[in-house]
């Protein structure tokens, strides 16, 4: 499996499953290319798109645990469908941490294989 490296003047490096650091360029709409850049002004558009598709995950595990737990209180047979054993939050948290201090230090991120 390949890595992804993300690199920033204001955070240490972090690497990165490709597949992971796949999903997450998308969210913040950057093409999967071997090597790419959020300059410093793009680093707030990044970090708020990565942010809303967090919140919009945990809503939609809040909702599924909702709803999981009404059907139990009902007597209904469970979905068979749990909660991500690894969430979005989780695997972004790195990411958006260099993102914050980028944002702050109004640095670059970058990417490479």
């Amino acid at each position: 499996m390949a890595l992804v490296v993300f690199r920033s003047k204001a955070a240490g490096e972090i690497f990165m499953f490709a597949e992971t650091a796949r999903r997450i360029l998308a969210i913040i709409g950057k093409e999967d290319t071997p090597r790419g850049v959020i300059s410093a002004e793009q680093v707030g558009d990044a970090l708020a798109r990565l942010t809303a598709a967090v919140d919009e995950e945990k809503a939609q595990l809040e909702r599924a645990r909702e709803e999981a737990e009404q059907a139990q209180r009902s007597g209904e047979p469970a979905s068979g469908e749990g909660a991500p054993a690894i969430t979005l939050a989780q695997r972004a948290f790195p990411l958006l941490e260099m993102l914050r201090a980028a944002q702050k230090k109004r640095a670059d991120v970058t990417w490479g294989v």
